[in-house]
């Protein structure tokens, strides 16, 4: 059962930020190095200071500070945060509307689905930042269900009246706009109409998975919670997957390091399991993996491109992919990793975990342009994972490798955040 819960949201002071564009960011994890360079030039309150600081003691003082000297206030009435988020792509306008709210980490086992592989050091890392500031900071994307969209109209009438309490453009262009539902009537229907629905990990894994291990280790501790915002829930944000704005992006991968690599003797070992289909160019590889079922484009040096479409008999085969059954036999990025790259080019966990032949783009065109510079040996083309894969998936309890969902775009970090109330007596 879900249990979801209104709060008390600390939020950056209009009297203190002038811009507020200038301290939110994107999502810790999608923050590059010039990013956070950047993010640290534009203003010294801004949240990447705490959300990506490995000093912890100070990113912990940081936060402590700003909430002392009112640069970040709390709001005085308990709240969900209706979100929405305006963009375009692929020449269309899309918003999507949802809430932040919190989640109960109590019945999370049964209530939160996720589907990516979690990796020991981003899980670390955010462990050691929550201990030292005792907050959610970054917002869990999450998704449920309701084909009714129910909620969605609750919101959309609640702000048709309402002036947001943020309303800002990030550098994507893409429009962001907080509101404050205080009313507590809205805030029991929201609750009842959620309860028996599962919830589904879109972004934010490690995030959630870190507390989680929080909550274990304050209630070890014998710590107790001291209000509604405390260890024993997560800062969230809500949405339906029946929004038409809910957009996954495919996430390509180039290929670096291979030592003694031939491209015919690998195509040849490819041959039992893949139909190899050689193209012209990249507009006919478009098309062709837009009519194909479960298939990888590959483009190699010197302007080769080929169609990698599974065989059909392959989805039986219990001697493809022996460690995966279900539903994730038939993505196309867990073909890729467990079915190419680890038994055909020795690119497995450990050597994805350490970053020394794989690097991963959003636009399918920059990593072709590197690899005819020669900085990579392949590139590996995807088509979108899709909402009803991500579905069957979390609820078959089974994994993808990270970067397997690309949700856009990225919710920003620093609009609300939740600060844990903690009696450590």
């Amino acid at each position: 059962m879900v249990q979801l819960f209104p709060f008390h949201g600390y939020r950056y002071n209009p009297d203190k930020i002038e811009q507020l564009a200038d301290v939110l960011t994107q999502p810790y994890d999608k923050i590059s190095a010039d990013m956070w360079r950047d993010y640290l030039r534009r203003h010294p309150y801004n949240i990447v200071r705490v959300i990506k600081n490995r000093n912890y003691q100070e990113a912990g003082q940081y936060l402590k500070q700003w909430i002392q000297t009112g640069v970040l206030k709390k709001d005085a009435s308990t709240s969900f945060y209706p979100y929405e988020q305006t963009f375009e792509i692929e020449g269309q306008t899309l918003s999507r509307l949802g809430f932040i709210g919190l989640v109960s980490l109590e019945d999370a086992a049964s209530a939160v689905k996720g589907h990516e592989k979690i990796l020991h050091e981003p899980l670390q890392d955010r462990l050691n930042l929550i201990r030292s500031t005792e907050s959610s900071e970054g917002l869990v994307f999450m998704l449920y269900s309701d084909s009714s969209r129910q909620i969605e109209q609750l919101l959309s009438e609640f702000k048709q009246n309402q002036e947001p309490i943020i309303q800002v453009v990030d550098d994507y262009q893409v429009s962001h706009r907080l509101w404050q539902l205080s009313e507590r009537g809205h805030h029991a229907q929201i609750v009842e109409a959620l309860k028996s629905t599962p919830l589904y990990i879109a972004d934010g894994h490690h995030r959630f998975q870190t507390s989680l291990r929080y909550f274990q280790e304050c209630t070890e501790k014998g710590w107790r919670t001291a209000a509604v915002e405390s260890f024993d829930k997560r800062i969230i944000a809500l949405f339906n997957m029946q929004s038409p704005g809910l957009k996954i992006l495919p996430t390509h991968r180039a290929i670096r390091n291979l030592t003694h690599f031939q491209l015919a003797e690998f195509l040849s070992k490819l041959e039992p399991y893949f139909e190899v289909e050689s193209v012209v160019g990249p507009p006919e590889l478009d098309l062709a993996m837009q009519e194909s079922g479960v298939c990888i484009g590959l483009v190699a040096q010197d302007n080769h491109f080929y169609l990698l479409r599974l065989r059909e008999k392959m989805g039986n085969d219990p001697s493809f992919m022996p460690q995966i059954s279900g539903p994730a036999k038939r993505v196309d990025v867990n073909v890729l990793h467990e079915g190419i790259l680890s038994p055909f080019l020795g690119i497995g966990a450990k050597e994805l975990a350490n970053q020394e032949y794989v690097d991963y783009f959003r636009d399918r065109n920059e990593p072709i342009q590197h690899l005819r510079r020669g900085h990579y040996q392949l590139v590996f083309l995807l088509n979108p994972t899709t909402l009803e894969q991500v579905r069957e998936i979390s609820e078959a309890g089974e994994e993808m490798p990270q970067k397997s969902t690309d949700f856009y775009p990225k919710l920003l970090t620093g609009l609300v955040l939740m600060k844990m109330e903690i009696d450590k007596s």
